[in-house]
């Protein structure tokens, strides 16, 4: 199946998102959030929204379905995301509707695999722009085209240890908890199935290591603000498999921005990298 150049600029939806405190705080704990020291992400009274909820959707059988541009399932990867809020989203019940477009495919050469940036715009029952979230995809099947090469995002970190260290553990259910509202893929629940794509047991989503990430955000440089956050950007480097402590290490940058990865914390693996982060 070739690449389908013609649906780029293609415009889905208006595709839809009813969210309550019971989904609200259903992501929070399949994210690792805890009832001791972060109440106010599980329990309805006083209640706030951990802000990669929202980018939540990309795993959504109605989103991933909406840019079909040819590409091969078996041998696409999820590169990264970016989310960037352009208001603070503190309703914890209502409704968020966005639309889907693949903004372009790159071409990172034969062998490497082709780029796809998809694009959501939502807003909320106000016509109110809320957020736009950008991913990206590789198919390793469609490289060397001849297409132009993916712009080059560069993320240095400091030559000093971490202004914050924040350790976690990723339990042996969290797969089967983040799959119950947000990424039903079965690869990270079916052993027999995760062994046909190569790994020895099914592997922990990387949407639910961002949120892991973006836990560890809110509780060192962010004053556990959610709003403090008003973008959040990070790259897959490598699978984890539940039920493996993490560290996720932050530095200040400059000015609003933190640089941060996520690190499987016994053999020092970057599973999360080259990430970033404005904090308000």
């Amino acid at each position: 199946m070739g690449l389908k150049f013609d649906v780029i600029g293609r415009k889905a939806g208006p595709l839809r998102l009813r969210y309550d405190w019971r989904k609200l705080a259903l992501y929070a704990l399949s994210v690792g959030a805890n009832v001791d020291g972060e109440l106010e992400y599980v329990y309805e009274k006083d209640m706030k929204a951990i802000p990669t909820y929202w980018a939540a959707i990309l795993g959504f059988e109605e989103f991933t379905d909406s840019y079909e541009y040819g590409q091969s399932l078996p041998d696409t990867l999820h590169y990264g995301f970016e989310i960037h809020f352009h208001q603070p989203m503190v309703r914890t019940e209502g409704e968020i509707h966005y639309t889907v477009e693949l903004l372009d495919i790159f071409d990172r050469g034969e062998g490497r695999g082709s780029l796809a940036e998809i694009q959501a715009e939502a807003f909320n029952e106000d016509e109110e722009k809320v957020f736009t979230l950008i991913t990206r995809d590789i198919d390793m099947s469609t490289g060397g085209f001849g297409g132009r090469k993916p712009p080059k995002a560069v993320v240095e970190y400091p030559g000093r240890e971490p202004d914050f260290t924040y350790d976690d553990f990723i339990g042996p259910n969290q797969a089967a908890i983040y799959r119950i509202d947000n990424d039903p893929n079965i690869l990270h629940i079916d052993p027999d199935f995760a062994k046909l794509g190569g790994f020895e047991r099914p592997i922990i989503m990387g949407m639910c290591t961002a949120g892991y990430a973006c836990r560890a955000l809110l509780q060192t440089v962010c004053g556990n603000r959610p709003e403090a956050i008003k973008s959040f950007a990070v790259r897959f480097t490598s699978t984890l498999e539940p039920g493996r402590a993490v560290r996720t290490q932050i530095w200040r940058t400059g000015g609003h921005e933190v640089a941060f990865r996520l690190l499987d914390a016994e053999t020092g693996t970057a599973v999360l990298d080259f990430c970033t982060a404005e904090i308000d």
